[in-house]
Order: structure tokens, then sequence, then C-alpha cells
């Protein structure tokens, strides 16, 4: 009789212990679903730097550490992720209020992280690019090419009307899975050497799928490509 006990306990133990296990599985689905919690608003962004453009994405990359920083006890991640996991994992970037300058970013963020990228770096997966919520710039869908080496490289230079369109620009590029390496920049283009994990013939058309034109240039030094935004001339 004794041993019978022992084994219904043991056995009501296990189960208590299974049960505990799947709750606290559901709990952090739900928590990574909970889109408010994965939204942090007021975040502080400052940096300077040789130009503006520079600024603000300095700024923006600190304002995505600080994000992370206060819902990193939520995703109980094993490490912290890099800047590069990091960038991919936000869905959103909104500016409350902004102050620029010549060589200064100073502005007060809200940013909202992916729930599936967040859930998928901390379940050690890896980490596409964050699904862009409707009614932002690009409504095409865009996900992360997997990962493959580096085949070619190319030198491309990106013009844009903005900062946020450069941000997109570069967002692009990544989620289309290229090596980016921002060789110099200023207030409307930046000159680029981009790494392909496609030939350099079919970059066009890969590129295309994410949104971006690229085209060969005039072959003048440092204009042997063009890039922007599909659809901007």
């Amino acid at each position: 009789m004794v041993k019978c006990c022992s084994w219904w306990k043991a056995g009501r133990n296990h189960v208590a212990a299974a049960f505990a296990s799947c709750w606290l599985a559901l709990t952090a689905q739900a928590q990574f679903a909970d889109m408010g919690a994965l939204t942090q608003r007021g975040v502080v962004a400052e940096a300077t730097a040789e130009n503006g453009v520079v600024a603000q994405e300095r700024a923006f990359a600190a304002g995505r550490r600080t994000a992370w920083d206060r819902i990193q006890g939520m995703v109980n991640a094993p490490r912290r992720p890099t800047d590069v996991e990091l960038d991919r994992m936000v869905r959103s970037i909104v500016i409350e209020q902004e102050t620029t300058g010549p060589q200064r970013y100073s502005g007060r963020l809200t940013i909202q992280f992916d729930a599936d990228a967040v859930q998928s770096f901390a379940e050690g997966a890896e980490v596409r690019a964050a699904t862009l919520p409707s009614g932002t710039a690009s409504e095409a869908p865009i996900s992360m090419t997997p990962a493959t080496p580096v085949l070619a490289s190319l030198e491309a230079t990106a013009r844009y009307a903005s900062v946020n369109e450069w941000l997109e620009i570069r967002r692009r590029l990544v989620a289309a899975g290229a090596r980016l390496d921002v060789m110099a920049i200023t207030i409307d283009r930046a000159h680029l050497n981009i790494g392909l994990r496609v030939p350099i013939g079919m970059a066009p058309e890969a590129f295309g799928q994410h949104g971006l034109q690229l085209t060969r240039g005039s072959g003048a030094q440092n204009d042997q490509w063009r890039l922007g935004l599909a659809g901007r001339s």
C-alpha cells in the first residue's frame, strides 16, 4: 500500500510539473503575442556624428538597444542580441518628437518589436526580418533570405530624399540578406559596398523582390551602380 501511495504521489508530481511547464510555455507565448508589452514608448535617442544622417542612424541604434533593455526580463533570452539581430526584431519605429542639427540628433521614439522575431530569438532560432505593419512605406511582404555565403560584391551609390528613406533602404538591404558596408555617407546619398548572396547579374531582380531598384551607373568612379527605393525617380 505504501508503494502504491508513493507511485501515485510521484505520478501526481510528474503531472503537476508537466502542467506547470505547459502553463509557462503558454504564458510566454501570450506575452510575446501581446504587442502592448513589446511596444516601448518615450525611448530617448540621442547621438552626434559627422552629419545628421549618421547621427540619426546611431541614435536609432541606441534607442533600439534601450527599448530592448526594457523588455529583456520578459524575453528571458540566453544572451543579448547583436545589433543586426536587434535591428531585425524591430517591427516599427515612430518618432514622437525630434530635434535635428548638422551633426546631432535628439528625439523620443516609440519602438515596437515583432512578436515572432522576438520569440525566435528567445528560442535560439534564426532571427528573420520583422514583418512590417500595414500602412508603412512598403506594403510588399519582406522576408529574410536564408543565410548563404557571399558570392560577389559591388559598389553602389544609394540616393534618398530623407533620413527615413535612407533607413528604409538600409532595412530592405538587410532583409534581402545583403552584407552592407557604408563607405561614405552624406545627407542625400551613401556610397556602399554590398556583399551579394546571388551572382551580380541576378542582384537587380533579387533586390527588386524587396522593393529596391538597382541599376547600372555611368561606369565612372563611385558610379558603378545606383540604388534606391523602387518606384522613386
